[in-house]
C-alpha cells in the first residue's frame, strides 16, 4: 500500500529528478521509492559487513588470548 510522504529536496535534486523522469518515462515518485529501496539495501549490506568484521574482530581477540595462554605455559 502507498502512502503520501512528503519531504524537501534541493533544487539539483528536483531537476535530476525532472530529466530523468523524462529521459526514462517512469514517474517521478516511482524513481524515488526505487532510489530509496536501494540505499535500504545498501544499509543493510553495510550492516551485515560491519556484524561480520566484529565477530572476526572478537574471534581473533579469543586466539591472541589463547595464544597467550598457550605461550605461558
Amino acid at each position: 500500500m502507498l502512502k503520501t510522504f512528503a519531504t524537501k529536496l534541493e533544487e539539483r535534486q528536483i531537476a535530476a529528478l525532472r530529466l530523468l523522469s523524462k529521459q526514462t518515462k517512469i514517474s517521478q515518485a516511482e524513481l524515488v521509492r526505487e532510489a530509496i529501496d536501494r540505499y535500504l539495501k545498501e544499509l543493510e549490506k553495510d550492516r551485515k559487513r560491519l556484524e561480520f568484521l566484529r565477530l572476526v574482530d572478537r574471534d581473533l581477540e579469543e586466539d591472541r588470548d589463547a595464544h597467550k595462554r598457550l605461550a605461558s605455559l
